[in-house]
């Protein structure tokens, strides 16, 4: 129930602002869920873990999609799996579940999250990226204030 109000949610949250957002099952293969706009969240039955393999795979495919997982945690990562998915800038994990595995959630993304930080992640994703400019050129303003002072100098 928790994951259905986590999608919910999510759902809310990009709808308000138009947001382009895609939702896929991640089990043995990662598909996409194509839900109505008016239909309620809907998950199939699952059972057992998901394939990590495939999940790293996806990522390293699609390095211009944010990704953002909901997830208990508890999967197995060898060392390959660990390094492809700590070096995905795009990767958000949300840790679901009183006995989410953040440990290991956090060891794998700068963007980990717990359940109840989900509207924290939403915003990291869609707040607007900073951008650094370089001033196209120097100005000396001690430079300006000696050379003013000189002409107009009315001793304040």
């Amino acid at each position: 129930m928790l994951l259905v109000n986590q999608l919910r949610y999510i759902r809310q949250f990009t709808a308000q602002d138009s947001k382009n957002t895609h939702y896929f099952s991640w089990r043995e293969n990662i598909a996409e869920i194509d839900w109505l706009t008016e239909a309620d969240v809907e998950l199939p039955v699952t059972k057992g873990g998901s394939n990590i393999a495939r999940l790293c795979d996806w990522g390293e495919a699609n390095p211009e999609v944010t990704l953002l997982v909901i997830t208990d945690g508890y999967f197995k990562l060898n060392v390959q799996q660990r390094h492809q998915l700590s070096e995905l800038d795009n990767l958000y994990l949300v840790g679901v579940g009183g006995d989410a595995d953040l440990v290991q959630l956090n060891t794998l993304s700068n963007h980990s999250f717990r359940a109840e930080e989900l509207d924290s992640a939403l915003h990291m994703i869609y707040r607007p990226k900073a951008i650094e400019v370089a001033p196209s050129s120097r100005f000396d303003l001690t430079k300006t204030i000696i050379e003013n002072e000189s002409e107009s100098d009315d001793e304040w």
